[in-house]
């Protein structure tokens, strides 16, 4: 049971730092959005882990222990973002553009943690 409360307070945090963008509480940054996809990957992997990881798992552990669980669709978005937050290329996108992959990313989550919401 506890792996259900590791999930949900992964997934609020990241709404929590979404919404406070929104409110203009925090300023956009590339390690905000960041933050806010670590948290949502947490939460998921929260559900697919029952026990606590004895250290932090690495975004790439993560990927691995998630991935398999996801449909292709849900696997290509993740993908993707993680791609954009973490390339070293430059990439730019406008506020709304960012805001919007990751409302999207964490409707995402949403969805893969619907059973215990």
């Amino acid at each position: 049971m506890t792996y259900f409360i590791r999930a949900r307070t992964h997934y609020h945090y990241a709404q929590l730092l979404f919404q406070e963008i929104l409110k203009g509480k925090r300023e956009l940054s590339l390690s905000l959005f960041r933050d806010i996809f670590l948290q949502g990957l947490k939460a998921i992997y929260a559900i697919t882990e029952v026990n606590a990881p004895s250290s932090p798992p690495t975004l790439e552990d993560i990927l691995k222990k998630i991935l398999p669980t996801l449909s292709s669709e849900e696997k290509e978005k993740i993908l993707q973002l993680k791609e954009l937050l973490f390339s070293k290329k430059d990439v730019k996108f406008s506020k709304e553009e960012w805001l919007s992959k990751i409302e999207e990313f964490l409707d995402l989550v949403r969805e893969c943690l619907q059973p215990i919401l």
